[in-house]
C-alpha cells in the first residue's frame, strides 16, 4: 500500500483551493444565512490569506481593553459591543485564521505546527513524556483570532453538574450547574441528532454545536459495545456523564467553528469594535498609588504603543499569558516578582496554582475483518473525498476521535458516584494514520518510539483509544522565566507526581480494553495489539507494571491547563479573581479566561472559556450600569473552612 508525502498534504490544499473558488463562483449569489445552505464548507477566495477584521485607525482611549481574542475574550468582545454606546479594543498576539487553514477538521494535528501555536513545552520530565522528544511534553496554546480554537480538536464538552455547584460551594456564587446553563444555551447553536431538543441545549446562538458528520463503523460499535459493559447511552453535556456517547463538535456542516468566525466574524463590522492583530502586549498600565489599571503597553510591528481604557482592562490571554502579563505588571507573589526585580504593585498568588489534564495514547486494536467506511490515509486523500467535504459529509468533516466515553476509576478522590475522573476518547484510527507526518510531531514522540511501536502496523487496520485523567492530583507553578515579555513563561509541573494518576489512567485503558472485548467487536475480528511500547520491554505485556510503563512513557496533553488565576472568596489564600472575575486588590482589571477556574472541570475547556466569556459580559455590563469599580480586599488570614477547601473535598454530598 502506497503512503503519502508531505506532497500530498500540500496537493490536497491546492485541491480545496480549486474546489472552493469554483464553489464561490457557482454560490457567490446564494443566501449568507448558513440554516439555508444546501453545500457547506464555502470557503471565500478573498479570505485565503486571512480573514480580514479591519485595518483601524486606533483611537487613544476606549471604554474596555481586552487583551486576547480567544474563546473568552472573543465572546466578551462581541457581546459587549452589542451597544454601539461602548467602544471596545481587542488586542491579539496572532493573526488572522486562514480558512483554508485552519478549517478542515481531519487536519487538526498538522495545526499544532503551524505559527497558530504558541508551541509550549513542558520541563524535562522524569516519571512522564518518557518517550518524547527531550523528555518534555507539548503543551499547545492557540495564536491567533479564535485563540486555541483554531488548533484543538473542536471537541465540545460542558463539564459535569457537580463541577459547577462545587465551583460555587467553594465561595463563589453565581457559577452552579443551574446559573450557568442558561449562558451555555445562549452560546449554543446546537444540531446534534439524538439530543438537542432535550432541554439542555441552544438552537439560536452564535456557536454551532454538531454531531460529526462522518462515523466510523468502530464508532458505533464502541458505541455498543460500551452500552453492553454497562455504560448507558446518554448526552454528556446535559450534566451528567458517567456514561458513552457520540461527539459532539464545535463544527458547522463539517468545518470548524472557532471564537473568531463564529462571534467576531459577525460583528467585525461594527465602528466600536476595533480589533488588532499581531499586537503583543507587554504590561498592563497601573496607577499604583490607586492600583488602578488604566491601560495597556503593546509592540506592533517593531514599534512599541500604549493605549487607555476608560472603564477596564480585560485580560483574556489564556491561563499562560494572562498569568505571565500581570506578574510583569507587578501583580503576582511578591518573593518571585522581587527575584526579578520587579516592582510589587499587588502581592497576590499568581501562577502559585496550575493544573493540567494529563492523558495517553493507549491501547491499539488491530481490526481483521473488512468493515465499512473505515478510514486509511490512502484511502482518504482522493477528489471524492474533497467533494464529500464540501457537501459538509466525509472523512474530513472527522477530527479522528468519534465518540467520549466516561468513567470512574478505583482511585477517584470524590465520594460522590455521579463524577467521573477519566474520560475515554476513541479514535478511528491509531496515529500511524498520517504515517507520522502530523501526529507524532505534534505531540512530540520520538523516533524510536513511533517506528518501534506504529510503524510496524501501518499497513493494517486499527484503531486507538486516548484516556485523559479529568480530576488529577498532580498540581504544579507557573512561573516567570525571564523579564522579557516575549519568552514563554517556566512551568515547574511534574507529571504524576502523584501516583494515583498513573493508576486511574491504567483503570482507563483497562476499562477500554474490556468493552472492546464485548460481542460486537469480537464479530469484527478485533484484537489487541500486543506489542509492547519501546522502553517498557522489562514488564510482560498486559500486567499491571507494563500498562503503568505505558502510561509514563506514551504521555499525552491536551492543552487544558487551568487555575493560574484561580477564582475564590477573599479567605482562599490561592484566589487571585474573585467570583466576578476582579482581580483582588485591584481597580478595573479582570481576568477572563481558563485560568480562572479553580479546579480541572470534566471537560475540555473550549467550552468552558465560552461560556466564562458569555457570563463575564454580564458582569461587566452590571457594573458599568451601577459604576462599581471599588477595590476587592482579600482576607487570607481569616481561618474560615472554604480557605482549605480542595477541589477533591467536595463541600455537598
Amino acid at each position: 500500500m502506497s503512503r503519502y508525502s508531505t506532497m500530498s498534504v500540500f496537493s490536497v490544499l491546492f485541491l480545496l483551493l480549486v474546489a472552493s473558488t469554483v464553489q464561490a463562483i457557482f454560490h457567490k449569489n446564494s443566501p449568507t444565512d448558513n440554516s439555508n445552505l444546501t453545500i457547506g464548507n464555502f470557503i471565500d477566495f478573498t479570505q485565503l490569506l486571512g480573514i480580514d477584521y479591519g485595518r483601524p485607525t486606533l483611537r487613544r482611549r476606549y471604554d474596555y481593553v481586552i487583551v486576547g481574542a480567544g474563546p473568552a475574550g472573543s465572546v466578551l468582545a462581541a457581546r459587549l459591543t452589542e451597544d454601539p454606546a461602548v467602544t471596545v479594543l481587542l488586542l491579539e498576539a496572532g493573526r488572522a485564521e486562514i480558512p483554508l487553514v485552519s478549517d478542515v477538521p481531519l487536519a487538526a494535528p498538522n495545526l499544532q505546527s503551524t505559527d497558530y501555536n504558541f508551541a509550549y513545552e513542558s520541563e524535562p520530565q522524569t516519571r512522564g513524556c518518557l518517550g518524547l522528544w527531550d523528555r518534555k511534553c507539548s503543551w499547545p496554546h492557540g495564536r491567533g483570532i479564535g485563540g486555541s480554537s483554531i488548533i484543538n480538536y473542536m471537541i465540545y464538552t460542558r463539564g459535569n453538574r457537580r463541577d459547577y455547584d462545587a465551583w460555587a460551594a467553594a465561595g463563589n456564587p453565581g457559577w452552579s450547574w443551574d446559573e450557568m446553563l442558561p449562558y451555555h444555551i445562549r452560546s449554543e447553536r446546537a444540531n446534534v441528532r439524538d439530543f438537542d431538543r432535550n432541554g439542555f441545549h441552544g438552537r439560536s446562538g452564535p456557536l454551532s454545536v454538531e454531531d460529526c458528520p462522518f462515523r466510523s463503523k468502530i464508532a458505533t460499535t464502541f458505541v455498543e459495545s460500551a452500552q453492553r459493559a454497562g455504560y448507558p447511552y446518554l448526552d454528556y453535556n446535559a450534566g451528567d456523564q458517567l456514561g458513552v456517547s457520540f461527539l459532539q463538535a464545535n463544527t458547522l456542516q463539517g468545518r470548524r467553528v472557532t471564537s473568531g468566525n463564529a462571534y467576531l466574524y459577525p460583528a467585525r463590522k461594527r465602528p466600536n469594535l476595533h480589533i488588532l492583530t499581531s499586537a503583543w502586549v507587554t504590561r498592563v498600565l497601573i496607577n499604583k498609588a490607586t492600583k488602578e489599571a488604566t491601560g495597556v503597553v503593546f509592540v506592533r510591528d517593531g514599534k512599541t504603543q500604549s493605549v487607555t481604557a476608560r472603564k477596564e482592562v480585560i485580560l483574556s490571554a489564556g491561563a499562560f499569558e494572562s498569568a505571565k502579563l500581570l506578574m510583569l505588571s507587578g501583580v503576582g507573589p511578591a518573593d518571585h516578582l522581587a527575584s526579578f526585580r520587579i516592582p510589587v504593585v499587588q502581592n497576590l498568588p499568581v501562577g502559585e496554582l496550575l493544573y493540567e489534564h494529563p492523558g495517553v495514547f493507549g491501547p491499539v486494536f488491530i481490526v481483521h475483518q473488512p468493515i465499512d467506511n473505515y478510514v486509511s490515509l490512502d484511502e482518504s486523500i482522493n477528489f471524492s473525498n474533497i467533494v464529500q467535504y464540501l457537501k459538509g459529509r466525509g472523512v474530513f468533516t472527522t477530527n479522528s476521535v468519534e465518540s467520549l466515553m466516561y468513567v470512574k476509576s478505583p482511585v477517584a478522590e470524590s465520594p460522590d458516584p455521579g463524577l467521573p475522573d477519566v474520560e475515554i476518547m476513541q479514535a478511528f484510527s491509531s496515529i500511524d494514520f498520517d504515517t507520522g507526518t502530523g501526529t507524532p510531531r505534534a505531540f512530540r514522540l520520538t523516533n524510536a518510539t513511533y517506528d518501534g511501536y506504529f510503524r510496524p502496523i501501518m499497513n493494517l487496520r486499527s484503531f486507538q483509544y486516548l484516556p485523559m485523567l479529568m480530576k488529577p492530583y498532580t498540581k504544579g507553578k507557573l512561573r516567570l522565566r525571564s523579564t522579557n515579555p516575549f519568552n514563554h513563561p517556566l512551568f515547574q509541573y511534574r507529571y504524576f507526581e502523584d501516583d494515583r494518576d498513573i493508576e486511574a489512567l491504567v483503570y482507563g485503558m483497562q476499562e477500554a480494553i474490556r468493552v472492546t472485548s464485548q460481542e460486537p467487536f469480537r464479530r469484527l475480528g478485533v484484537e489487541l495489539y500486543r506489542k509492547q511500547v519501546p522502553g517498557c520491554e522489562q514488564h510482560p505485556f498486559g500486567t499491571h507494571q507494563y500498562w503503568r510503563c505505558h502510561v509514563m512513557t506514551l504521555t499525552a496533553t491536551f492543552h487544558h491547563q487551568v487555575a493560574t488565576c484561580k477564582m475564590g472568596p477573599p479567605s482562599d489564600p490561592e484566589a487571585v479573581v474573585d467570583h466576578e472575575l476582579r482581580v483582588y486588590g485591584m481597580r478595573r482589571l479582570r481576568v477572563v479566561d481558563i485560568g480562572v477556574v479553580p479546579f480541572p472541570p470534566t471537560a475540555h475547556t473550549a467550552a468552558v472559556a465560552f461560556v466564562i466569556g458569555e457570563k463575564a459580559a454580564d458582569l461587566v455590563r452590571d457594573a458599568a450600569r451601577k459604576e462599581d469599580y471599588r477595590v476587592r480586599e482579600k482576607h487570607s488570614s481569616l481561618p474560615v473552612q472554604s480557605a482549605r477547601w480542595s477541589p477533591f473535598e467536595w463541600p455537598f454530598k
